[in-house]
């Protein structure tokens, strides 16, 4: 035999000196070896900790739970919360597997109320990561710090300053498991299955107030307040206009053989939440999975939904304990119970009853009259026929027309010179690429000044491709993207979301006015652009279109033009080559500068719309002096800003209107009309805009009141 090549220890047999094969002894697996292998089935990933820990607080009569998160979970989890605590003497045990105060004997499982019960969940967290509890009862003077290490207690508890409840932190959740580790795909990803999971609990348990955020954030992804109802939760949580359209499945009791009972609440046929819908299944209290209710509740939703839509599902079965087995999964995401097909039958039928007439507010076209009716409509209304009650005629203050073929503000101002009115016919929109989004020329001066800027044309190389939120990991982003949400404004996306538009009333101030039902608005278009360009930008982060401009324009000479208009900057020796990051700008933002300095495209955050490329110098100006360029999360939201102001349709100097051509004028009243103010239409606006820049002029009810009273 081959010294250098021995013979493989980890084979199942073993040959002796005869050559005759012989098993291999039979070992028993070292405790640590044990408990790595058990823990690693409990605690698949973050969540399945925070599921855990979740239930901990739960069982522990807690009525605020706050979960900290690091970088997905893995790097820190920390749950707190206002329960009744640990003692001290029990903290040794604590940790141990199979040490538990929900269960002493195996026949308690038949009537087993708590979500714990088999004493493995800290124990399996200790074996994969540096556990740490501080907890103080409400009988202690003071806290209790403890620290554990695969599941044994490393020192005596210490004394500590703490409030009423538990803290439990891991650190480096999988630091012993490599391979577990790198499994992972992304933090964001973890983060993601980890506000999942308390948004689910959330709407379960809404008797206690719930927070769940990113360490380090300000501003929480999931915040919920104490005695809430699951409604208001889930209006919080998922979204208001979901809420609006669920439908109430009421406590239902199952036949007495059966001993279960179900409630919760569904969405109905005209709900549009989400194309892959939702599921939510408590069992007694439990969070679980159950694909026979969910391919019965979804077969049930095939009459209503449209193909491929699925709906919104939220419901708690109560089942008795001694017929529902929990102890069959290790992380007790499944149950088994006698009576299933009996159970889930009953379960779509609840469903089904709540459904049943629930969907009136469908709309159909229908014929108003059937042919011939209209002689017993005669003899009806001789009093010959039958008498039925005639429906109520809509009011006349109520009746508006929201059709966008309807005249405009323009239409109705008188024009004495019609030479000023420049049609956009076109031959202009060609030349100035606004038909198609394709094309934009800026035109200089014709005099032969040498300061002149040189003429180029932009040309749109469209990336977006209708694509509503570009893919990107980066956190900064998430964050952005996620504050934009929870500021957004109901009353006011619904109000944009349903306008129609009527005209401009002063291109100076940047006023115009839109209908939506009964009132009129006046609305700053200018500020509605700036917040509408920034989330276009933000949602199209890293995947924007391109304004090629052809000749490229020197990055020093616009520079220079705006530097005219700023006293004090070239003194100040600007340098942008030392602050802006070519490759950066160029990926994220299709901001491309070449090495020899030329600005060859800029970015296209909406197809047909062009921007005031006069403001071209300004913009680039901004972008060196203005742009936090130290700072991810600020140097993304700062540039962004920037760019949208440049996009928004706003006066840019003082000029006065005599220096704009008609079809200059014409073109940008074009654009706003006909691109822009649809495509507000689909923006989430913040609560602040409602204060300045949007406010009623007037109410046509109000104004049938008003001339009532003359």
């Amino acid at each position: 035999m081959d010294p250098s090549n021995p013979p493989d220890t980890d084979a199942s047999t073993a040959q002796d000196t005869g050559g005759t094969v012989q098993p291999k002894s039979i070992r028993k697996l070292t405790e640590d070896v044990v408990n790595r292998i058990a823990a690693a089935e409990i605690i698949h990933r973050p969540a399945n900790a925070v599921k855990e820990l979740l239930e901990n607080a739960l069982d522990a009569g807690a009525t605020s739970i706050r979960v900290n998160v690091k970088e997905g979970g893995l790097k820190l989890l920390q749950i707190t919360d206002n329960g009744h605590g640990i003692n001290r003497a029990d903290l040794p045990l604590l940790c141990e597997r199979y040490a538990t105060s929900k269960l002493q004997k195996f026949e308690d499982l038949q009537s087993l109320a708590t979500y714990g019960f088999r004493g493995e969940a800290l124990a399996s967290i200790s074996y994969c990561s540096h556990l740490e509890v501080i907890t103080k009862t409400h009988a202690d003077s003071c806290g209790w710090k403890a620290q554990y290490d695969s599941g044994a207690l490393k020192d005596d508890p210490r004394p500590t300053a703490a409030n009423d409840g538990t803290v439990i932190s891991a650190e480096d959740l999988f630091y012993n498991m490599p391979l577990r580790k790198r499994a992972f795909r992304s933090a964001s990803d973890e983060y993601t299955r980890i506000l999942d999971v308390v948004t689910k609990y959330a709407v379960h348990n809404p008797q206690a107030s719930w927070v769940c955020k990113k360490a380090g954030s300000a501003l929480p992804d999931v915040s919920t307040s104490v005695d809430s109802t699951a409604r208001a939760n889930i209006a919080l949580l998922y979204t208001p206009s979901l809420a609006a359209e669920l439908l109430e499945v009421p406590l239902t009791h199952f036949a007495p053989k059966l001993g279960a009972s179900c409630h919760g609440w569904v969405s109905n046929a005209n709900s549009n939440w989400a194309r892959n819908g939702g599921w939510i299944l408590f069992i007694n209290n439990r969070l679980v999975e159950s694909t026979k209710i969910k391919k019965a509740i979804h077969g049930l939703y095939t009459a209503f939904l449209a193909k491929g839509a699925s709906p919104f599902v939220y419901l708690s079965l109560h089942i008795d304990p001694a017929k529902v087995d929990v102890n069959v999964h290790p992380t007790k995401s499944e149950v088994h119970f006698l009576h299933e097909d009996e159970i889930v039958d009953a379960v779509v039928a609840a469903v089904d009853k709540a459904l049943a007439g629930a969907n009136a507010s469908r709309s159909f076209t229908v014929q108003t009259m059937l042919p011939g009716a209209e002689a017993f409509a005669s003899q009806r209304d001789r009093g010959d026929g039958p008498s039925t009650q005639r429906p109520k005629s809509t009011a006349p203050n109520y009746k508006v027309r929201m059709d966008p073929t309807n005249r405009t503000l323009d239409s109705m101002v008188a024009v004495l010179n019609p030479s000023q009115i420049s049609p956009y016919d076109e031959r202009a929109s060609k030349r100035r690429g606004v038909s198609g989004g394709d094309e934009v020329q800026l035109v200089g001066d014709d005099d032969d000044d040498e300061d002149d800027t040189p003429m180029w044309n932009a040309t749109a190389e469209d990336k977006t491709k209708e694509t509503p939120e570009s893919a990107c990991d980066f956190e900064s982003i998430q964050d952005l993207r996620r504050a934009v949400r929870k500021r957004a404004s109901l009353d006011l996306m619904e109000t944009l979301s349903r306008h129609a538009f009527v005209g401009v009333v002063d291109r100076r101030m940047c006023l115009s006015l839109v209908q939506h039902s009964t009132k009129l608005l006046l609305v700053n278009h200018a500020a509605l652009g700036d917040e509408h360009f920034y989330q276009l930008g933000l949602r199209q982060f890293g995947a924007l279109g391109r304004l090629r401009l052809e000749p490229a324009p020197k990055l020093a000479d616009l520079l220079r033009l705006a530097a005219e208009d700023e006293p004090g900057i070239e003194d100040n020796g600007l340098d942008i080559d030392a602050v802006v990051k070519r490759e950066m700008v160029d990926e994220y933002f299709s901001l491309a500068i070449s090495s020899s300095g030329a600005v060859e495209s800029i970015p296209l955050l909406l197809k047909g719309y062009t921007p005031n490329l006069d403001r071209l110098p300004h913009f680039l100006l901004c972008l060196a002096t203005r742009v936090n360029w130290t700072n991810e999360k600020e140097c993304f939201e700062t540039f962004l800003r920037e760019l949208a102001f440049f996009y928004s349709p706003r006066p840019f100097d003082d000029r006065g209107d005599d220096d704009e051509t008609a079809e200059e004028v014409a073109h940008q009243q074009w654009q706003l009309e006909h691109v822009l103010f649809p495509s507000f239409r689909r923006t989430q606006w913040p609560r602040s805009l409602s204060d300045h820049d949007v406010s009623q002029v007037a109410n046509l009810p109000d104004l049938f009141r008003v001339f009532e009273r003359c």
